[in-house]
Order: C-alpha cells, then sequence, then structure tokens
C-alpha cells in the first residue's frame, strides 16, 4: 500500500484506506493503537457501524469491558443481532459481579452464534452446576437455519418465535433477514416497515426497504444507510449486500494523521471476509 504525504491542516483520506490500517492494527492486536483512529473516523461519522465494531474488537483485545458499554448497546440499537456486542456486554456484567444479567446476555449471544468457543465458555461459566446452558433450543435451532441458508425454514421459526416473544429487536431482525433471503417480499417489506418506524437506527429494515421497495422507499432509506454505513462495509460482510457503485467516501484528517497512515506501508492488508460479529 503507497500513500503520498499530505501537508495541508486537513486532508481528505479514502475511508476504505484508513480502515485498512485499522483492522491490520486490530489483526496484530495493537488495540491502543487502534482505538484513537477509529475515534478519528467517529468524528467525522458518528453513527459509522463498522466502526462501532471495530471499537469493540479493540476493547476486546484490551479487556476493558466498562469501556465497552456504551458502544455495544449503540451498535445493538442498529443490529440486535451481532453477537460480538452481547457478548461484550456479558463480560461487563460477568466483571461487576451480577451473574444473572451476565447469564442473560451470554445467553443471547449465544443464540446468535452457537458455535463460538468464547460464548459457549461464557454460558458455561454464569450458569448453575446442574443446568445444560449448551442445549439446543428453538431460538439456536432457528440460529442454526440463517446460519446455513435455509432461508425458509429460518423463516417459518422465527415467526414462531416472533409470536412468543413480540419485543424482542433480534428474533424481529433475523425474521426481516429471512424473510428477505427466502424472497418473501411482500412480508419482508411489510416488516421493514413496521421495523424502521419502531427503531430508525435499525439497518437491516432500511436495507431490505432499499433493495425491494419502490423508489419512495429506496429515497426514504438512502439517509439512514450513508448515516450508518456510508459505502455499505457493513451491509456487504454482515449481510452479503453488494454495495452500490459510486458509494466510496472521505474522511477529514489532521495532518498528523495523515502523516501516520503515510507512515505504515509495510502493514499487510487484512482480507475483507470476516463477518461483522465474530469474536476474535
Amino acid at each position: 500500500m503507497t500513500v503520498q504525504t499530505r501537508t495541508s491542516r486537513s486532508n481528505s483520506i479514502p475511508l476504505a484506506e484508513w480502515n485498512q490500517a485499522i483492522d491490520d492494527l486490530i489483526q496484530r492486536r495493537r488495540a491502543e493503537e487502534a482505538i484513537p483512529r477509529i475515534r478519528t473516523v467517529l468524528k467525522n461519522l458518528p453513527r459509522h457501524l463498522p466502526s462501532y465494531f471495530r471499537l469493540l474488537q479493540a476493547i476486546w483485545i484490551l479487556r476493558r469491558w466498562d469501556e465497552g458499554q456504551d458502544w455495544a448497546l449503540r451498535l445493538l440499537r442498529a443490529d440486535p443481532c451481532n453477537e460480538l456486542a452481547w457478548a461484550v456486554l456479558a463480560n461487563g456484567a460477568e466483571e461487576r459481579g451480577a451473574l444473572g444479567e451476565a447469564r442473560g446476555f451470554w445467553k443471547r449471544a449465544f443464540e446468535q452464534a452457537p458455535y463460538s468457543q468464547h460464548i459457549r465458555a461464557g454460558m458455561v461459566r454464569t450458569s448453575p452446576g446442574k443446568v445444560d446452558p449448551l442445549h439446543l433450543t428453538s431460538t439456536t435451532f432457528a440460529a442454526l437455519c440463517r446460519m446455513d441458508g435455509r432461508w425458509e425454514r429460518a423463516a417459518e421459526q422465527y415467526t414462531a418465535l416472533q409470536q412468543e416473544f413480540p419485543r424482542r429487536m433480534d428474533i424481529q431482525c433475523a425474521l426481516l433477514e429471512s424473510l428477505w433471503r427466502a424472497e418473501r417480499q411482500p412480508e419482508a417489506l411489510h416488516l421493514a416497515a413496521l421495523l424502521s418506524r419502531r427503531e430508525p437506527n435499525l439497518l437491516i429494515s432500511w436495507l431490505v426497504s432499499a433493495r425491494l421497495g419502490d423508489e419512495t422507499d429506496q429515497a426514504l432509506a438512502q439517509a439512514p444507510l450513508a448515516s450508518l454505513d456510508i459505502d455499505g462495509e457493513y451491509m456487504a460482510v454482515r449481510f452479503g449486500a453488494e454495495v452500490p457503485q459510486g458509494r466510496a467516501a472521505t474522511i477529514s484528517v489532521s495532518r498528523e494523521e495523515a502523516a501516520w497512515l503515510s507512515d505504515i506501508d509495510s502493514l499487510l492488508p487484512r482480507p475483507n471476509s470476516a463477518k461483522w460479529g465474530g469474536i476474535g
């Protein structure tokens, strides 16, 4: 990666280039260095979901659970199915000695990622001795269907769960994704409209409206999508949604920050293949 030195007081840097450097720091577990670079993005884009996720990745490495609580809640408002955010909340509750609360958070994480060893360990650690915390429930079975791409079966499972737990946004969002992927367009559009009115920060509802809706739906979705995920990075990795052409973004950085970027030519880029939820 070659970056020309910038000398002006304020510099415009491609967002993808800046984030590539952050990802390399996180991959090398240099989280202390990554955090101020992530905050630079958030100064430009305060609702930027990929930056919330990267900040939680850095906090996970540093085990600074108290610092991660607010960021985890912010990410969950937009993506209630993000297991990393639930796991950060769980670790924070454990650190405070609130084992019942921690167990609830670990359960939510487990219902999104039943195979994660970190999450499974948290479930076992906070569960009473005679309880098997890793048994298959209807919620974890639905998650497995979703993970395997069995979208019609997942939609059936989440429809039943929605009726049982009508206030759980993670189940609503998982159902919406399943309906969308199962090509049940009228049902998906209807649910997307309901959810966007209930929680304006939900990424999946705006994404489905933009993909399946009419011109009005698409127009209404543009501003929230740009605010939450300006270049479509989170949508591409988390939901496999194609990034529209012309969505490249830039951020404004100081001369000192631009100089930092110009000094990292030796860093290797991280492949953009990890799901926005994985725990490392």
